[in-house]
């Protein structure tokens, strides 16, 4: 049931970034940014042990593509994809993790330009690569994504426009684990 409702927004986003145009049932975003990740399951002993040193070095980066279909000018329906990565080493030790996740959802204008707010349903994964272990990929989890964004220039007619954001992503994995994101991003809609 999981792969088909992958599938479904996969072909959705496609389908979309396909027939996208300037006066477009359709627009597109995608953004790069960065956040702090949060998981709190007991097995990442060797993250915590890494953190815990002074001279660690990581790399948090996050990309997200999604489509907005325009149903009215203050309501959208929002498709989209994103990966958030968290790269973390010491020496010889490392814990990098890859988190995918796929989300559909509703975004609000309340009146205020390019001000909007998302709440997204969030179906994601993520996998751990471990020094001297095999990679770990937790279970699939589904929970929510908040997130606020200002469109920039949202009254001219350009056909890329610069957005600002952040958000909040929240998935619970089961066995008591929940993974916690905090982002900011910017980026272009098309």
């Amino acid at each position: 049931m999981k792969k088909l409702i992958l599938i479904i927004l996969a072909s959705l986003s496609i389908t979309a970034a396909a027939f996208a145009g300037q006066d477009s049932f359709f627009t597109n975003e995608v953004s790069l940014g960065t956040g702090i990740p949060i998981y709190n399951e007991t097995s990442s002993v060797s993250r915590k042990d890494i953190l815990g040193t002074t001279n660690y070095k990581r790399i948090v980066a996050g990309l997200t593509a999604d489509t907005n279909l325009n149903i009215s000018s203050s309501i959208k329906i929002l498709i989209g994809a994103e990966l958030f990565t968290d790269f973390l080493w010491n020496s010889d030790l490392f814990y990098n993790s890859l988190d995918y996740a796929f989300f559909s959802g509703i975004k609000f204008y309340p009146g205020v330009k390019g001000l909007n707010i998302s709440i997204t349903y969030v179906l994601g994964n993520r996998t751990d690569f471990i020094s001297q272990n095999p990679a770990v990929t937790q279970s699939w989890g589904n929970g929510f994504r908040l997130a606020i964004q200002y469109d920039f220039m949202t009254d001219r007619v350009t056909k890329i426009k610069p957005i600002l954001g952040g958000y909040y992503r929240f998935v619970p994995r089961g066995n008591y684990s929940t993974d916690h994101i905090l982002s900011i991003y910017s980026g272009i809609r098309f």
